[in-house]
């Protein structure tokens, strides 16, 4: 259940909020990282399954939800150094399987590219070698939105361009909540500081997934859904090639694959990891 883990933030110590649940001890612990703007409620749906045959921890990273970590430096660097701190202070004594969506899957490719030594197995959803130029001009698009100085615009101009047309379609009155929910359970220093560290990397930077995917040894597996604007499916073809990974495509699904299409991206989740 949510908690919050102390871990060392520079001179001090910050908390990150965590969610923790199942206590099966025959799998390696499953650890959950979410996009840019989720949060744990965002895994409401997947935690309890999930749990029902290995530990799953899902977690808000440095500038997400309501983790309190210095803002001043959210780099992919710091990211990986915070990873580590919480693998440590979770008792954890071995490799974990990491999965990861859009910012949270660049995010878990870095860490096994980084830290081998803590990641066994890695999934990614929406995650592409390259964005191209429609992913690009969105993001940018969002880094705009943000100067108007609060996350609503945020919230509503990201709405059509992460969720797939028959999603918006099915669950058009509950997109208003959907909004709401994004500006209450984040804060907009946060995402701020976490979009301008990470969003957009210079095309030489180490840190780019170009350079970090050869460094992969974890077995892997990228999953993305048909309509992905930000994550084109031939990129993430691309990329799980260079991984050496399964590929799988949902059809008639945008970016947000784990909230659009959840028993398929879950069975095939899990039909992953059980194959370790």
């Amino acid at each position: 259940m949510p908690q919050w883990i102390a871990i060392p933030d520079g001179t001090l110590t910050g908390r990150v909020h965590v969610d923790r649940r199942g206590d099966a001890t025959d799998r390696r612990p499953l650890i959950l990282l979410g996009g840019m703007t989720q949060t744990l409620a965002s895994w409401g749906g997947h935690l309890r399954p999930l749990a029902e045959t290995r530990q799953v921890i899902a977690y808000e990273a440095r500038g997400q939800g309501t983790t309190e970590l210095d803002l001043a430096d959210c780099s992919l660097a710091h990211h990986v150094e915070d990873f580590a701190a919480l693998h440590s202070a979770l008792g954890l004594t071995g490799p974990v399987d990491l999965c990861g969506f859009s910012f949270g899957g660049r995010l878990a490719l870095t860490i096994a590219a980084r830290r081998p030594d803590l990641v066994d197995t890695l999934v990614c959803s929406g995650v592409a070698l390259d964005r191209g130029i429609v992913g690009r001009l969105i993001v940018r698009g969002w880094l705009a939105a943000l100067a108007t100085g609060d996350l609503e615009a945020l919230a509503r101009v990201s709405l059509p361009e992460i969720l797939g047309p028959a999603w918006l379609t099915a669950n058009a009155a509950l997109l208003e909540s959907v909004i709401r929910a994004t500006i209450e359970r984040n804060r907009y220093e946060g995402v701020l500081a976490l979009m301008r560290a990470t969003a957009e990397l210079p095309p030489d930077s180490d840190w780019q997934l170009a350079a970090l995917a050869p460094r992969v040894r974890a077995r892997a597996l990228c999953m993305v859904g048909e309509l992905d604007r930000l994550a084109p499916p031939a990129e993430v073809a691309a990329l799980a090639e260079m991984l050496g990974a399964e590929l799988h495509i949902e059809p008639d699904v945008g970016h947000t694959i784990a909230i659009e299409a959840p028993t398929g991206w879950r069975t095939r989740l899990l039909e992953f990891l059980d194959r370790t």
